[in-house]
């Protein structure tokens, strides 16, 4: 009689970084202490002044700062964040796991208008319809804020937690910050779902540019149709 074979189990995937878990929380930290500044300088009703402004620019690289001080301090090369090449089918995942994203966020959208709950779409319209040119909003919103976030959130968040807690709690992990840090509640569902699928694109790439270019595309979309409906919203039916 042949001897029974035992299956071969694959040991499960270990990641590494070249900074520590408590590195991420200390992140963490800075991000809600920039957070809460900026919120606090925001209620003092000098946001639409900002948006148009070319300060609009640091003040989104100032998200930066918790990662350039701690590679500092730790002596850790940029490239660990992950600006390497990457697959372009992982981008047309991305592109069809975002439909369905949409799909979740319409009808979560459909639910806050249905209760009287302004949505993020409505007010950004009403910030657009504050401001005098949007041209340093769009070069923030559509190009600079997608590639800072994904530094932070993807490049430095998601690959320190998965290296400690799994890809799977690291990408529920950090998407809820994300969510959170965007202090809005409205939004917070629909940023949940946006950076659980970016973060899964860098698992899937070990690359922050699929999710940086989706990030990209996603904000660019969304900025234009709000604008659009500015302009002309007698071609939007009531």
């Amino acid at each position: 009689m042949n001897p029974e074979i035992e299956p071969v189990v694959p040991e499960p995937i270990k990641y590494s970084v070249p900074w520590k878990l408590i590195d991420n929380w200390i992140g963490v930290l800075l991000l809600i202490l920039i957070d809460g500044t900026l919120f606090w300088f925001s209620q003092r009703g000098e946001r639409g002044q900002l948006v148009q402004s070319g300060l609009l620019v640091i003040v989104q690289l100032t998200f930066l700062l918790p990662v350039i001080i701690i590679f500092a301090y730790r002596r850790i090369s940029w490239r660990a964040i992950g600006f390497g090449k990457f697959d372009w089918s992982t981008l047309g995942i991305g592109c069809g796991l975002l439909i369905g994203s949409y799909a979740v966020i319409l009808v979560h959208n459909a639910v806050l208008v249905m209760l009287g709950i302004e949505t993020q779409g409505q007010e950004i319209t009403q910030l657009f319809g504050a401001l005098k040119s949007p041209v340093w909003f769009f070069i923030v919103g559509a190009i600079l804020a997608p590639l800072v976030e994904e530094i932070f959130f993807r490049g430095f968040l998601f690959q320190g937690f998965r290296a400690r807690y799994g890809w799977v709690p690291g990408l529920l992990l950090s998407s809820a910050i994300f969510g959170l840090a965007h202090l809005d509640p409205a939004a917070l569902i629909p940023t949940f779902i946006l950076g659980c699928l970016l973060a899964y694109l860098y698992q899937r790439s070990n690359s922050i540019w699929p999710g940086v270019i989706l990030h990209m595309l996603v904000n660019s979309l969304g900025l234009c149709s709000v604008y659009f409906m500015t302009q002309y919203p007698n071609l939007i039916p009531s």
